[in-house]
């Protein structure tokens, strides 16, 4: 399990962009954060008369991030703050573990590349 997120230039930007590439439909992921869909909508809308402030609290920004699993906001956030994110300690094992797994699955590919490579190379470039 990796952190999912992007840096945009602005909080809001990242909020926007978090809401709106969400995997779970916006009605969805408003009734997950108590608002209507308009609600959320004009919440995390970039700009304009409609607009409204996003709450800074446990309740609907941290909800935001867990829902979606898209940490964008938290990586905006660092990176405005000139730090970077990475996870806790206790965690390492357990991403450690997903890393394996993922690279176990990929070793067929790769395998495969590094034989047609050396197949090429021995035929002189030819296929």
């Amino acid at each position: 399990m990796t952190a999912d997120g992007r840096i945009f230039p602005s909080l809001r930007e990242a909020i926007h962009g978090t809401a709106v590439t969400s995997k779970l439909p916006m009605k969805a992921l408003a009734a997950e954060l108590d608002y209507s869909p308009s609600e959320l909508s004009m919440r995390t809308t970039l700009g304009g008369d409609s607009s409204r402030h996003f709450p800074a609290d446990d309740e609907h920004l941290v909800k935001l991030l867990r829902v979606t699993g898209d940490h964008s906001v938290l990586f905006t956030l660092a990176d405005l703050l000139g730090y970077e994110v990475r996870p806790k300690e206790a965690r390492t094992a357990e991403l450690l573990v997903s890393l394996q797994g993922e690279i176990r699955a990929l070793m067929p590919r790769i395998q495969m590349a590094l034989d047609l490579g050396a197949k090429m190379a021995k035929a002189g470039g030819r296929a």
